[in-house]
């Protein structure tokens, strides 16, 4: 085979998978629109459906984010990456699922101090999962999509936007720290996914028209629903929109943001085909 006829052969293998990675993105949409009917549910009916659904896109991202890793080397970032992230909502689907038992049972472990070390390690990881990524780009050589001085400007703005959304429950995270860590650890989680969206959004652009775009463009999108999230329910009181229609706007930006982190699992074991 010569060189024209691998590169060809490469081409065509892109052109293949190029449609299917794109219908991925769809999934978390589609997968917002079913959780929707959740708000057509009586209350109890729908906080189980709720449940469920999270404990499936969380069971299906951890198991997805570690199959992508095992096609990587312990030493490389990239493991380390989708290891952490892989593990972070293992570790959500089994909080989820705890409490999805005590719905149902009214029993099971209901102990705060288990559930809440649950939320903070999920939080940890996932924010050292991100981090992983943005520096498994930042050592690949890769030319930068723009220059020095405008990505400094989007990173600041970026973090600005991140302390604008966590400063204040961040503030009261501090205030309680003696009596309640978790405040604190899980909203500086928050601000440092959020403060992350333009480094992630950075490959994305560089490799633009390249299957590794819809890798790190689909971790930039469950950010942005993160950040959509956190504002939805720091606001939804001053709307004034009944609680059904209320819990239901904030599991659906719930579930999509989850759903784009499995997007980026299948998205980048497909770009590897």
């Amino acid at each position: 085979m010569t060189a024209d006829d691998f590169d060809s052969t490469i081409n065509v293998r892109a052109r293949k998978q190029r449609p299917l990675i794109r219908r991925l993105l769809l999934i978390p949409f589609v997968s917002g629109a079913i959780v929707a009917a959740g708000m057509l549910m009586p209350d109890a009916t729908a906080s189980l459906f709720y449940r469920g659904a999270l404990v499936t896109a969380a069971l299906l991202t951890a198991v997805s984010a570690l199959m992508t890793s095992a096609a990587f080397d312990k030493g490389q970032k990239l493991f380390a990456a989708w290891s952490a992230l892989g593990i972070g909502y293992a570790l959500a689907a089994i909080r989820h699922s705890m409490r999805l038992w005590t719905l149902l049972l009214g029993g099971g472990i209901t102990n705060r101090a288990v559930l809440d070390t649950l939320l903070v390690l999920q939080n940890v990881l996932v924010a050292l999962a991100l981090w992983w990524f943005v520096r498994a780009w930042q050592t690949s050589g890769l030319a930068a999509p723009m220059p020095r001085r405008t990505q400094l400007t989007w990173i600041f703005l970026g973090i600005a936007v991140a302390i604008v959304v966590g400063g204040y429950p961040l503030i009261q995270g501090f205030q309680t720290a003696g009596t309640d860590t978790v405040l604190l650890v899980s909203t500086a989680g928050d601000m440092i996914g959020i403060a992350l969206i333009v480094p992630l959004v950075m490959p994305a652009l560089a490799m633009r028209g390249g299957l590794l775009m819809h890798t790190w463009l689909a971790l930039a999108a469950s950010e942005v629903f993160w950040l959509l999230y956190d504002v939805w329910v720091g606001t939804k009181g001053m709307i004034g929109l009944g609680p059904a229609t209320a819990t239901g706007v904030e599991q659906i930006l719930r579930i999509i943001a989850v759903m784009f982190a499995f997007v980026a699992t299948v998205a980048h074991r497909r770009s590897r085909l």
